[in-house]
């Protein structure tokens, strides 16, 4: 009686040692994925971070692109409108010219007319 009771002592032990390093297993195994978890969230934020970061950045040059594209344009309108008043005072001046050349003509056609009633 005594052995069987030792030998069931000892099964039980034994079973109670197996549970024992499988739930030791089980923790470190649980613990092992819990860090692994972590370690890939950790990944996961840097990389949305830097993700964040080359958006903000692609943002900012394509902010100063636009502003660049704006300051040429305005500074081509301010170049086109200075050459539309330049070609605008040249036609004047043109046609001062025209009209000072139209009146010396009249003048000096007048003055003919004038030279050839004196003749008669």
């Amino acid at each position: 009686m005594r052995a069987k009771l030792e030998q069931e002592y000892k099964l039980k032990m034994t079973n109670a040692k197996e549970i024992s390093d499988q739930l030791e297993n089980f923790k470190l195994n649980y613990i092992k994925q819990l860090k692994e978890e972590m370690l890939e969230g950790e990944l996961i934020k840097r990389q949305v971070e830097e993700d964040i970061e080359r958006e903000k950045v692609r943002e900012v040059n394509r902010q100063k692109r636009v502003a660049q594209m704006r300051s040429d344009l305005a500074e081509a309108n301010k170049n086109l409108m200075a050459q539309k008043e330049a070609e605008r005072l040249k036609d004047l001046e043109d046609e001062r010219r025209v009209e000072e050349h139209a009146k010396k003509r009249d003048a000096l056609d007048a003055m003919r007319k004038e030279k050839e009633e004196c003749r008669f």
